[in-house]
């Protein structure tokens, strides 16, 4: 079986390379201009990177991350800072719960499992009933909240809002509308930030979102073909959040869904599974209004 867990943090995981590599590349410069008597500017960074990369994957070396951050960050620049951020989550996101953790999986063992991560900052999720840690983002943000840009701190607002686990076992594990305010968050952010270097980043997000209110998944399609099994129609649920996104006139997510929706009826609500159809990111573009 592959790993679920490739799938839980996909939209956490691209973050990762291109905010590391913009740090880096902004902490490179003029040798001679240092950030203290004795390191010159980007030492302290690749200190913590080196220090990062060459410990276990283990919760518990979280503190001592965070520790290291604290001691070094003096000597970083802003971008430094930031990229400290993703560095860490990266290290988060490959600590695995080990194999003598999983071999009692009663409620009480699950409980103190939880506990135990928590403690460390991470979330459990759940994917076949096997669980997952993943970095709190609650957590990271408090720990580097004094020191991240505010460019940095804008995207989490809304990245806390969208990393959030969606699915499980083939379902979405939310409710409707839930998947809607993500995707108007996301909107938001993309129209009021478009020159943002994470940008590009909420949009893969929204993306994702929209393509599960639009389609669902197998285990809860938007399409009903149970209460009247001779005339498929939409889930009621599904379409009180359509109408709800369609009515309203301070975002453009509801166009998507308006232009959805007459496909769906023009196709009686009954379509092959070749005629699924995603959105391109130049389509999304167009019609968000955004470049």
């Amino acid at each position: 079986m592959k790993n679920p867990k490739l799938l839980i943090v996909y939209t956490s995981l691209f973050i990762i390379s291109c905010s590391g590599s913009d740090s880096e590349t902004s902490s490179t410069g003029d040798s001679t201009n240092t950030v203290s008597d004795s390191l010159p500017a980007g030492a302290a960074f690749e200190e913590f990177k080196w220090y990062v990369e060459g410990i276990p994957a283990y919760p518990e070396n979280v503190d001592s991350i965070l520790a290291h951050y604290e001691a070094l960050k003096a000597g970083f620049s802003m971008d430094e800072k930031d990229s400290a951020f993703f560095v860490t989550m990266e290290f988060m996101q490959g600590v695995e719960i080990g194999e003598d953790e999983l071999e009692d999986w009663s409620e009480e063992s699950q409980k103190k499992l939880e506990k135990k991560y928590s403690k460390f900052g991470f979330e459990i999720w759940y994917e076949e009933g096997y669980p997952f840690a993943l970095p709190d983002m609650k957590f990271l943000e408090q720990k580097f909240k004094k020191d991240i840009s505010a460019e940095l701190d804008d995207y989490l607002d809304v990245y806390k809002k969208t990393n959030v686990q969606v699915s499980a076992d083939a379902g979405i594990i939310i409710e409707w509308s839930e998947l809607a305010d993500m995707l108007l968050a996301c909107e938001e952010y993309l129209v009021e930030n478009q020159d943002s270097k994470y940008a590009d980043r909420v949009l893969s997000d929204y993306m994702h979102s929209l393509s599960l209110l639009m389609w669902g998944l197998d285990n809860t399609p938007v399409i009903d073909r149970w209460t009247d099994e001779t005339q498929p129609q939409l889930d009621e649920n599904v379409a009180e959040v359509y109408q709800k996104l369609i009515k309203d006139t301070k975002h453009k997510t509801g166009k998507i869904i308006a232009d959805h929706l007459t496909w769906l009826e023009s196709k009686n609500f009954t379509f092959e599974y070749e005629e699924v159809k995603y959105l391109s990111s130049d389509e999304v573009k167009m019609y968000l209004g955004i470049n």
